[in-house]
């Protein structure tokens, strides 16, 4: 699809502006589903998908730095028409 060409533009862009690195971290990791998880898709330690005990895992992961651009982010997240819980929780992952 045409948005594929335009999100890997985006991420170039970031890239190149020191905005898009990767390292290793410590992640939230279904053994089950086999995939990364965000802590809000943790219940109670469990997988939110299969109900799986969470372990944590070592992994490259990519990363934004999104310090310098974090007051910009939040004070935008007021002109959105989104749901007030995914505005929290979108406040809550910037910081």
């Amino acid at each position: 699809p045409e948005y594929y060409r335009w999100t890997q533009w985006i991420f170039i862009q970031m890239w190149r502006q020191g905005l898009a690195y990767k390292k290793k971290a410590s992640v939230n990791w279904c053994p089950s589903c086999r995939t990364v998880l965000a802590d809000e898709q943790v219940e109670g330690g469990e997988c939110e998908r299969c109900k799986t005990e969470v372990t944590k895992k070592d992994l490259e992961q990519w990363f934004f730095k999104i310090t310098d651009y974090a007051e910009k982010l939040l004070s935008n997240l007021d002109k959105i028409d989104w749901p007030e819980n995914i505005k929290t929780a979108q406040r809550n992952w910037i910081g």
